[in-house]
């Protein structure tokens, strides 16, 4: 979390409800798919020895940036330009992984399959099931091998800053600390609603992957499969039509509604409680009848892009400064985020300050790079604007506004 103004917690309350994107489960993970473009596995860089390969180096930037169109498009300066950052990138991060995993075998630090199980059954649970989670790998081109590889990293990434910094708590004069210090310009909130919603998921891109995850044998035309994808919306609509209907004649069974039904992973196990937020938080749909509802009272079913809401207003509160107690977890967490994240960094740049990195390939040499692109800066400041023409008359255009 880079910046923590009191509006939402990264990763505890999905913001605009990204319940349906197993990139939100996993945020923290840089993904790489399996590429069937290329088998090039020409060294490109050492690392103490532990090579990079090409095809590594292609795999991860077409999944994290879709970045080699970029790379064929190099005659427009602004195309290679984005390309070159993303590559610079992509050759760090490729260095980084290797240098956690050599202090990870230093520190006798080792990921078993159960663990890495664990995780993904754990994913598998909040999605709703198998079909959904591969739907969801499918959605976003995510290899499922690649995926439990990328889940090894962040669990040694875990593992390797508790070995650094121990148990490292935060002390109640350090969030007192940060909160005098910041909440005039951190803890500042507009006016704000707490809500309940009971979410019954019915994105049409994901609908359609499961559809096609179910046709085993890929008899559907796409006409039958853009059919079964409005059969399952409808089907979606009428089940939060039911519920709805249900939780307005009793309104006290909203908690047990939502427990048994919401399909917001991050909320339903809460009895569908969003804390309080602000409308820029949520979706446009969402924000407005929640802003448009009285407290103790049921909106209509909302739709959105992640499917039909069932919103319950609880409270509101009008825009000023949130009190410490209010906040103090927020801070306490946001605190210790910082801390780990500060000494993986400096572990990071220590290993990498005493590692012998060759690049065998002068074109991804990081000083290399940064050249090519500070050239093309110098490149792109030439370039003439394209600003469409003053309408106004020659004489006009000399004026100065007040």
């Amino acid at each position: 979390m880079c910046n923590l103004k009191y509006n939402r917690e990264s990763g505890e309350k999905m913001k605009k409800f990204a319940v349906g994107l197993l990139v939100s489960s996993l945020i923290f993970l840089g993904g790489c798919s399996k590429s069937e473009k290329t088998d090039k596995s020409e060294p490109l860089v050492t690392v103490n020895g532990r090579i990079i390969t090409e095809k590594m180096f292609q795999e991860t930037l077409e999944q994290n940036f879709n970045a080699p169109e970029q790379k064929e498009n190099a005659k427009d300066p602004k195309s290679k330009f984005i390309y070159l950052v993303h590559k610079n990138r992509v050759i760090n991060d490729l260095i980084i992984k290797q240098l956690i995993d050599e202090e990870a075998e230093k520190r006798q630090i080792k990921i078993e399959d159960a663990e890495i199980d664990a995780i993904v059954d754990s994913i598998v649970k909040s999605m709703g099931g198998e079909d959904r989670f591969k739907a969801s790998l499918a959605l976003n081109k995510i290899d499922e091998k690649v995926f439990r590889e990328n889940i090894k990293v962040d669990l040694l990434k875990r593992k390797l800053i508790e070995n650094v910094i121990g148990d490292s708590k935060v002390s109640d004069d350090e969030i007192a600390k940060f909160y005098e210090e910041n909440k005039e310009n951190k803890f500042k909130h507009d006016s704000t609603v707490r809500a309940s919603h009971i979410l019954i998921s019915a994105s049409g891109a994901e609908m359609r992957n499961l559809v096609v995850a179910k046709d085993k044998e890929n008899k559907l035309t796409e006409d039958e499969i853009n059919k079964q994808v409005k059969k399952e919306m409808a089907k979606a609509k009428a089940k939060a039509q039911k519920i709805y209907k249900e939780a307005k004649k009793n309104p006290d069974k909203f908690v047990e509604l939502a427990k048994q039904n919401s399909e917001d992973p991050s909320s339903a196990a809460k009895g569908g409680d969003l804390g309080f937020f602000s409308k820029e938080e949520m979706v446009p749909e969402f924000s407005e009848a929640a802003f448009s509802t009285k407290p103790g009272e049921l909106s209509d079913v909302v739709k959105t892009e992640f499917g039909y809401h069932i919103i319950k207003v609880v409270d509101r509160k009008q825009e000023g400064i949130t009190p410490l107690d209010e906040i103090k977890p927020h801070i306490e967490r946001y605190l210790d985020g910082k801390k780990k994240m500060d000494a993986f960094k400096k572990l990071i740049e220590t290993s990498k300050q005493s590692a012998k990195i060759v690049y065998l390939n002068e074109d991804y040499d990081p000083e290399e790079i940064k050249a090519e692109y500070h050239e093309l800066i110098k490149e792109l400041k030439k370039e003439p604007t394209t600003e469409p023409r003053s309408s106004k008359k020659p004489e006009e255009s000399t004026k100065t506004s007040d």
